[in-house]
């Protein structure tokens, strides 16, 4: 197995040194405007990447058509080297973090079937259909991103750290959140999306409703309860991005609750609200947002600020800082006795820095140092690389 997924990342990057998408997961746009969603157009496009090769001819996406509908096959590959001290104890590895290979059909002007395919994990991320009514009204049925935080609706092809944001991961059920694993923040569900009130240059509002199953990607249904998800982005300028979302629903307790809420098994109220905001002055970009959590009678909260300064033509200097904490109510010593019972941390800070070059179109590589501050417990440090390669 790992003989043919070695062969297969090598196999893309050669592709990858041929061919390049120019779209943001296949789509047109950069930051905000991205393949889960088709938000609003993105406040950011960064000024390193370049949008043609060296002798002025622009890039091309592959496009194949078949009958009357047209396909399209797309991805991305990202590896990383890391090194960490983490509890007095020094690691470092070589991992293929990513190989995201991707389809995209357009049966017909207004219907369109989307795949995503993680080729390291061997999962099937996305499957759903679309159809267009109008650009104000869009149903999407399958499996997808949930409309919640600016982050996690991200392709990390365009996120600035390598690793995501300890608030977004645990408070947007992407990883790191015990009672309900790891399921990247994609469940099953019905949405409604699209765009309205244009002001002759773009869209003011998106907006994102769906009703989802709730127990996360590729799993079955573990309750009669549904989760409902929603997202509001509102675009005053060119430059500017305000959002608000919210999740509420019903989790289903794969371990007990750590601070004893409940037990497994156990369905609890399950509800996240969050604002956000992204502006781009050249040369800085800005990302923050804010997230609060209820789990059963915990309260949790997070949220982060991202800023990056385009220092010379294909080079950006990254700052981010990230608080989560995942009980507002524990006291010190509570949160010192769920440490030492089993290493679990409930408040932390995060700080990152580091650089990213973009050598080629879409295709980087990024150094960052990340140091993690909990309130309770030994400090960690790590360094990581990454390089990533789109085609």
């Amino acid at each position: 197995m790992k003989h043919k997924i070695t062969t297969l990342f090598f196999t893309i990057l050669f592709a990858a040194s041929t061919v390049f998408a120019s779209e943001n997961d296949g789509k047109n746009g950069g930051v905000t405007e991205n393949l889960e969603f088709g938000l609003s157009k993105t406040t950011y496009t960064p000024a390193t990447v370049p949008s043609s090769d060296a002798t002025g001819a622009p890039y091309n996406s592959l496009n194949v058509e078949i009958g009357l509908s047209k396909l399209r096959i797309f991805g991305y590959a990202q590896s990383t080297y890391y090194y960490n001290r983490i509890d007095g104890v020094d690691k470092n590895a070589l991992d293929v973090q990513r190989i995201i290979l991707m389809a995209d059909a357009q049966i017909s002007p207004s219907l369109s079937f989307f795949l995503m395919y993680d080729a390291v994990k061997s999962e099937l991320h996305e499957y759903y259909a679309q159809y267009q009514f109008a650009p104000w009204a869009k149903l999407r049925v399958g499996q997808y991103k949930q409309p919640f935080t600016l982050e996690s609706i991200l392709s990390p092809t365009y996120l600035s750290t390598i690793q995501f944001d300890p608030s977004i991961l645990y408070l947007a059920g992407i990883a790191s959140d015990p009672l309900i694993g790891n399921h990247v923040a994609r469940d099953a569900g019905v949405m409604f999306t699209g765009d309205f009130l244009s002001n002759g240059e773009r869209h003011l509002f998106n907006y994102s409703i769906g009703v989802f199953n709730g127990p996360g990607m590729n799993q079955k249904e573990n309750n009669n309860q549904k989760d409902v998800s929603g997202m509001l982005q509102y675009k005053p300028t060119k430059n500017l991005l305000l959002e608000a979302s919210f999740l509420a629903g019903t989790g289903h307790a794969l371990v007990p609750s750590p601070y004893g809420a409940f037990p497994q098994g156990y369905n609890y109220a399950r509800h996240r609200w969050n604002v956000g905001l992204e502006a781009k002055f050249s040369p800085i970009y800005l990302r923050a947002e804010y997230l609060q959590g209820y789990d059963g009678g915990i309260h949790s909260r997070g949220g982060y600020i991202n800023l990056l300064c385009n220092v010379f033509k294909d080079c950006d200097l990254i700052f981010n800082w990230d608080n989560l904490d995942k009980n507002t109510h524990t006291s010190r010593a509570e949160q010192a006795a769920l440490y030492n019972a089993n290493r679990f941390v409930t408040r932390i800070n995060t700080y990152t820095t580091g650089l990213q070059w973009w050598f080629h179109k879409r295709c980087r590589l990024q150094g960052q140092f990340i140091y993690g501050d909990p309130r309770v417990g030994k400090a960690t440090r790590e360094f990581i690389t990454q390089l990533q390669l789109v085609f």
